[in-house]
């Protein structure tokens, strides 16, 4: 609320107690329960601020941006218990492993790899804790027209387990000229006695430009031969021309002798990939499948889309005999469809990030956006493993000409054994599969993804990054979802009863003017690790106390109940009795929680009453229809709607509801409620005794202001009566002139 700023006149002097108090709370206009003077003509902005009744000033019910848990230095001494940070400079953290079974997160970044404390990030140190990995092609890279200080570095991108975790496969981008480590888990190097086969030249295994997306996983079961070997998807080329999904050398690790040669996609072919960005790859039986996203060959003749995609190889893949030789005789690759359902579907097209939780093994999770130009937004998209491999079982797509457009094979054509399935030796396909297959990578069919809608979508906001967590309570399963956006914030978002409903629980200001780039969980130390390009933060996931003040918020979060008796939000299983309530199927659930505050004001006085320091963003509908939007908050004066209008009611910028000149008929009980459920309420008494002298410092305020008050009623009375005098008086002498025709310019003539 604002007041007029030049005060016509100065009120008596206050004693120096009450003066004080009024300064201090002059400088918190919007502190909730508080009554304030008529502002028609105030002089008397301590005067107005002296009439405070503050019905509970801790009542602040902050639901969304509240404060950043995670950002700056006072805020991590002063949550030190549940927020830690790493930080070195600004070293481009972008590939994380984190390893539970020796309490250690690996950290890849620019020259370096880090181990830090998985318990605690804080206690790592920048020099003690890492292994420097210099690049050793600088020159040439500059003399190639690439920054000395940024692209000529060795960004590390890969970072994967190697014998049970005991040891590390490291790849960075050295200079342009990618190369290959395997490091033990203190971060010394193997000695000599421990050579690695295959290892030292990383092209096709880590990309060659720092700012490329590309995905590697480290395969030690199901290759032929059963020997260990990377598969990867990545820029192969300096002139990023060649983009590859690949698989190494097969060596025997005890004799050093290379067993199997590569096998990788086919080189400058549209129809296998066409200019993708890689964002995951996992191991899946006998598959190993790659998520990216690639212009869409299929929308060609119809203009440029990107689609998202789902290829998938089999391990035992060894090529083609004479076709095929050195590529994949089983690749194969389906559309992932994440879209808002309807006539016309709306697509999220652009994969950003896939999570795999490891208690959901056939669940894959990703975030998508839609195209940076034009309309922007981003969605939360289930798929299940039963659904991909259905894909991969249905009907291939073709284009007979250049011009044609993209059809489905018809079931006769497809040759027997059908293409992209598993078998124990390639090179004994027939030619008429090996070809079939060269020129029919792509599924008719798309992975549709779970439940027909996405999990959460929102408008102007880009997801960067997802990490998932599956949390039980007594007989129920919620999946609580992390994702990190492009403007250094983590949405929070619930998940219940098999993915029917879904709410946003939280906003967390993380690395505010830094995209999120990675996100990790861990369930022993329950915390989530998320880094930018400056600094890795570790924050713990059950932030009860800290984030949710009131019982609406306290309930709906899966790690949280609230204990009416104690009046605050606690974790599940620290007391019996606590309330939760999840779905948010229990509208009236706390309403036995919220305080029924009392307040008192003088007669004609003015008075704010308000629930939130801060309005929650609007959540979108989870629905395929458009549903009207609500107002986030609802005021109700028993029972009744406040309707507001500018000579009574007024609401302000934090929806809260301002009663001007209360007088007997204001007096009752005022409800704020969210969606229906009651956020906050207030006994409101409209106090109409004026005489008596005060006992009380409390008594004096009122006294003192509603002298105030009707001193500007005065003042303003007086004023108003002088104006109209003196139009009179203009008038009248007017009128004299005329009667007289006497000159007003010369009244002596």
């Amino acid at each position: 609320m604002r007041f007029p700023a030049s005060p016509p006149a100065s009120p008596p002097p206050l004693p120096r107690r009450a003066l004080t108090r009024c300064q201090i709370l002059a400088n918190t206009v919007e502190a909730p329960g508080v009554a304030v003077g008529h502002w028609v003509a105030t002089p008397v902005l301590a005067a107005l601020l002296l009439a405070v009744v503050v019905a509970d000033l801790d009542s602040h019910w902050v639901l969304y941006y509240d404060a950043p848990c995670c950002v700056h230095d006072r805020h991590v001494r002063h949550h030190k218990d549940h927020v830690r940070t790493f930080s070195c400079g600004k070293l481009y953290y972008r590939s994380m492993y984190l390893d539970e079974e020796r309490d250690a997160l690996f950290l890849g970044a620019m020259d370096r790899v880090f181990r830090l404390n998985l318990g605690n990030i804080s206690h790592s140190h920048c020099e003690k804790d890492s292994l420097l990995l210099e690049p050793t092609n600088v020159a040439n890279c500059v003399s190639k027209g690439k920054s000395e200080h940024f692209d000529c570095r060795n960004h590390i991108r890969v970072l994967q387990p190697v014998d049970d975790g005991r040891r590390l496969y490291v790849c960075g981008t050295n200079a342009h000229s990618p190369r290959d480590w395997v490091i033990n888990w203190n971060l010394t190097h193997l000695n000599r006695q421990q050579f690695v086969p295959g290892v030292g030249q990383g092209a096709a295994k880590c990309p060659y430009d720092p700012a490329d997306n590309s995905t590697a996983l480290w395969v030690r079961d199901g290759n032929p031969g059963g020997l260990p070997g990377l598969y990867s998807g990545t820029n192969a080329e300096f002139t990023k021309a060649d983009t590859v999904i690949f698989r190494s050398d097969l060596h025997n690790m005890t004799t050093g002798r290379r067993e199997y040669t590569f096998k990788r996609t086919l080189k400058y072919d549209s129809k296998w990939l066409d200019k993708p960005n890689f964002v995951g790859s996992y191991d899946v039986g006998d598959y190993v499948l790659f998520f990216f996203r690639e212009t869409a060959v299929e929308y060609i003749n119809c203009g440029k889309a990107v689609f998202s995609r789902v290829a998938r190889v089999c391990k035992r893949d060894t090529g083609g005999k004479n076709i095929l030789a050195h590529n994949w005789a089983t690749y194969l690759k389906a559309r992932l469809n994440c879209s808002l359902p309807g006539e016309f579907p709306f697509y999220f097209n652009e994969i950003q990030s896939i999570y795999r939780p490891v208690e959901d093994p056939n669940h894959f999770y990703g975030v998508f956006t839609t195209s940076t130009y034009g309309l922007t937004g981003s969605a939360i998209c289930a798929f299940t493993l039963q659904d991909i491999h259905e894909a991969f079982r249905g009907k291939f797509k073709e284009q007979a000409t250049s011009t044609s457009a993209w059809l489905p094979v018809l079931t006769s054509k497809v040759p027997e054994p059908r293409p992209g399935e598993c078998i124990n030796n390639t090179e004994s396909l027939p030619d008429t599969v090996l070809n079939f297959i060269r020129s029919h990578p792509l599924m008719d069919s798309a992975v549709s993804h779970e439940n027909g809608r996405p999990v959460f979508y929102t408008r102007e906001t880009t997801f960067t990054r997802l990490a998932v967590h599956l949390v039980r309570q007594q007989d129920k399963l919620y999946r609580v979802f992390y994702a990190g956006t492009a403007g250094g914030q983590v949405y929070k978002i619930a998940q219940w009863a098999a993915g029917e409903g879904s709410a946003l629980l939280d906003v967390w200001e993380v690395t505010p003017g830094e995209p999120v780039r990675l996100l990790e969980l861990s369930e022993r130390h329950q915390s989530l690790y998320a880094a930018s390009d400056s600094r890795v933060l570790q924050v713990g996931l059950t932030q009860c106390s800290r984030r949710h003040s009131s019982c609406l918020r306290c309930v709906r979060d899966p790690y949280c109940g609230w204990d009416s008796e104690a009046r605050s939000c606690k974790p599940t299983g620290a007391s019996e009795g606590l309330l939760q309530d999840v779905e948010g199927a229990l509208p009236r659930l706390c309403d036995g929680a919220v305080a029924r505050k009392q307040l008192t004001v003088t007669w004609g006085q003015s008075v704010h009453v308000t629930c939130f320091a801060s309005v929650p963003p609007p959540a979108p509908p989870h629905r395929a229809a458009a549903q009207p939007q609500r107002p986030p908050l609802v005021w109700t004066h028993h029972d009744q709607p406040v309707a507001f209008r500018p000579e009574k009611y007024v609401e302000t910028a934090a929806h809260g509801l301002v009663i001007l000149s209360a007088v007997q008929q204001d007096a009752g009980r005022y409800d704020c409620l969210l969606d229906g459920r009651l956020l906050c309420s207030y006994n409101v008494t409209v106090s109409t005794e004026r005489c008596g002298a005060p006992g009380r410092p409390q008594d004096y305020h009122k006294v003192y202001a509603d002298w105030c008050h009707q001193l500007n009623k005065h003042k303003a009375a007086m004023h108003a009566w002088e104006q109209r005098q003196a139009q009179c008086g203009v008038k009248q002498d007017e009128s004299v002139l005329r009667s007289n025709e006497i000159s007003p310019a010369n009244p002596f003539a």
